[in-house]
């Protein structure tokens, strides 16, 4: 299994998060390399297509203190690879609980009604339990005046081609520049999307996941 890269500097960001004490919003940033394809299908545990029903933000017991985590908890409208467990609750560091609040820059923000296809992966072991962080979610959006359904990136950029999710994950005013440019009428739909995630599979565990 090809697992995601994750540069020097973000390992060694994982453990000082770990040890943090939540006394004030804590921000910290994030680099994370963008997957191949290829990568991203065969690196993840499984893929669903699916819709947010709760968000919530607690907080746990983990290693040597207590640290905010937000809970997603999902619908699966459909499996695309692996196994995912019959009740599908994303767990990932951060989020808001009272006055404390910590923040990892770069992890997508759920709200309840989102619809997604999401590479899901370390689940309840990781930072993020999405392969790649941003890189793992894909919004499925609507067009306003036709109603089509299509895919972006986290970012919300239109994904007109699989090859597009190995491009650096723009933020701020060039994402919005982005979108604006780009028309939606040639983006995937999430029919296209799919059809290529199952082209791209080669993980036999996964596979045979499925395949039960």
């Amino acid at each position: 299994m090809i697992w995601c890269k994750i540069t020097a500097a973000l390992c060694g960001l994982l453990s000082l998060v770990f040890g943090l004490a939540l006394t004030a919003p804590t921000s910290n940033a994030t680099t994370v390399i963008p997957p191949e394809f290829a990568q991203l299908v065969n690196g993840s545990d499984c893929i669903v297509r699916a819709v947010v029903k709760k968000v919530s933000s607690l907080k746990k017991t983990r290693g040597h203190g207590v640290k905010i985590f937000t809970e997603v908890e999902l619908e699966v409208v459909e499996v695309i690879a692996g196994s995912p467990p019959a009740k599908l609750t994303l767990e990932m560091l951060g989020g808001r609980v009272g006055q404390e609040e910590l923040t990892v820059q770069g992890a997508p923000k759920f709200q309840v009604g989102d619809e997604d296809i999401l590479f899901v992966n370390g689940n309840g072991r990781n930072v993020s339990p999405l392969y790649g962080m941003m890189h793992g979610r894909y919004p499925i959006l609507k067009e306003a005046a036709t109603g089509r359904t299509y895919v972006a990136r986290s970012n919300k950029v239109p994904l007109h081609d699989p090859a597009e999710v190995s491009l650096p994950m723009t933020e701020g005013a060039t994402a919005e520049l982005q979108r604006r440019a780009l028309i939606t009428t040639g983006a995937l739909t999430p029919e296209d999307f799919i059809r290529q995630i199952k082209g791209k599979n080669t993980n036999p565990v996964t596979q045979a996941q499925r395949a039960n």
